[in-house]
């Protein structure tokens, strides 16, 4: 009888710990869709215009010319991340492999032997795609966009790749340390930890992460910072430093943006951007300021601490038809390993146009916040048709693309929105002669 309060303690406890488990899944779920259902929004124009209202002819057949293999690479680089996972996972030589792994790690060490064979089957599937992206960087180089050698982009890539193996390394030690410990109830401890992994991803990315690809320095002073801190003024909000990255030893094409959270936070200038004229950088960082008023990399962590929760309840399932179908001994049999890498691969492409809308809906609403911060649609509308130009963007993408995996509304679109917002009265948004686009970048 002694033992009895005991087990009647153990089993409350074991209560407390699983409502404690759901309700914080439920609470993370409920907060990323309400975060991405009340925020602030552009409005919707519908379809994309027709970009030679704004562009001409030649201009769009250079950009085609550009874009249009680069999508084909797209598609099928998106396969191999798919196709590769599951050659492991569904066919008896991907099996036969994945065996032959944990034995030369040793089947007595579970959790070493299922990190094996996720960072093997990582890293088979980047040296499947590294000829897609080395092409790509040639192609790139052969259009004046890429200004880095061989050596450089492999360097790169490298990198890359590093990065990526550290945080799977990671990631998968602590998936199966948590499922050997809790079984049968490890995704109450996994999905919402989700969270906490997520915002440490985009807190510490701009320490960790960003060092690796650029030397960060403060904007210097000049005409474009005069501008810029005339915006910061406008805004009145932000504290976030500026800073210039050397993105031209990579690269010719402009660009900035927002990364980190709280005491890390800070917007990014590509000195390629630094070319522009200087209001037209202004519209850039209004833009960048937009994103932080809207909060969006605090609903972006949010958003994507929910996606964990769902990848977490896929796998939770996979797992319980897989033993009921005898495929795995336990959660934990790293014998399993390739196929739960399959799932994660397949559950994240289809993700994709979600992650896409989402993203799309957040950047339509910061051109919409730079336009009310400047008031000035006409430099906007250059800005933008500058940016098609040098970086040369695809204003009008192919349906099917912008739907499932275009981040950004396209050109014609932000074009067509600054004519809206000025009631169409904006000569700076009318069609006008650009650069020969042979002598683009």
């Amino acid at each position: 009888m002694p033992n009895v309060p005991d087990a009647e303690t153990s089993d409350a406890g074991r209560l407390i710990a699983r409502v404690l488990g759901w309700a914080a899944i439920v609470a993370v779920l409920g907060a990323g869709v309400v975060v991405q259902v009340i925020r602030p929004l552009a409005p919707d124009l519908g379809a994309v215009p027709d970009p030679t209202r704004w562009f001409p002819p030649r201009l769009l057949d250079h950009i085609a010319a550009y874009r249009g293999p680069l999508r084909v690479a797209g598609v099928m680089a998106q396969v191999i991340d798919v196709a590769v996972p599951l050659a492991v996972a569904a066919t008896p030589a991907g099996r036969r492999f994945v065996r032959r792994i944990i034995a030369t790690v040793g089947p007595a060490r579970p959790v070493r032997a299922a990190v094996a064979v996720v960072i093997v089957v990582v890293t088979l599937t980047g040296l499947v795609q590294l000829p897609l992206g080395f092409w790509a960087h040639r192609h790139a180089v052969a259009f004046g966009l890429s200004t880095q050698s061989v050596a450089g982009w492999m360097g790169d890539w490298a990198i890359a790749r590093g990065v990526e193996l550290l945080v799977v390394t990671v990631l998968a030690l602590m998936g199966w340390a948590i499922l050997r410990r809790w079984p049968r109830r490890w995704y109450l401890i996994a999905a919402p930890a989700g969270v906490v992994l997520v915002a440490l991803a985009v807190l510490l990315s701009p320490l960790l992460i960003e060092p690796l690809l650029y030397d960060l320095r403060p904007l210097p002073p000049g005409e474009t910072r005069r501008e810029l801190q005339a915006v910061l003024a406008a805004d009145g909000r932000s504290q976030a430093p500026l800073l210039v990255a050397d993105a031209s030893r990579r690269t010719t094409a402009q660009n900035a943006y927002v990364s980190g959270l709280w005491g890390t936070r800070r917007v990014v200038l590509y000195d390629t951007l630094l070319e522009r004229p200087p209001e037209q950088v202004a519209q850039v960082l209004a833009h960048e300021l937009a994103h932080e008023r809207n909060r969006d990399l605090a609903r972006g962590v949010l958003a994507g601490a929910a996606g964990w929760v769902v990848l977490c309840g896929v796998l939770a399932v996979w797992l319980r038809w897989a033993a009921a179908g005898g495929r795995s001994s336990a959660p934990d049999d790293p014998h399993g390993a390739g196929a739960l890498i399959a799932v994660i691969a397949v559950v994240v492409t289809l993700a994709t146009p979600v992650t896409a809308w989402s993203s799309r809906r957040a950047e339509a609403a910061a051109d919409l916040g730079a336009l009310e911060l400047t008031a000035d649609p006409a430099t906007f509308c250059a800005m933008q048709r500058g940016l098609v130009e040098r970086n040369l963007s695809d204003p009008a993408p192919p349906t099917w693309q912008r739907l499932w995996s275009w981040s950004h509304p396209p050109a014609a679109s932000r074009l067509a929105l600054a004519e809206h917002w000025s009631a169409g009265a904006i000569d700076g948004c009318r069609r006008a002669d650009l650069t020969d686009p042979g002598q683009t970048g």
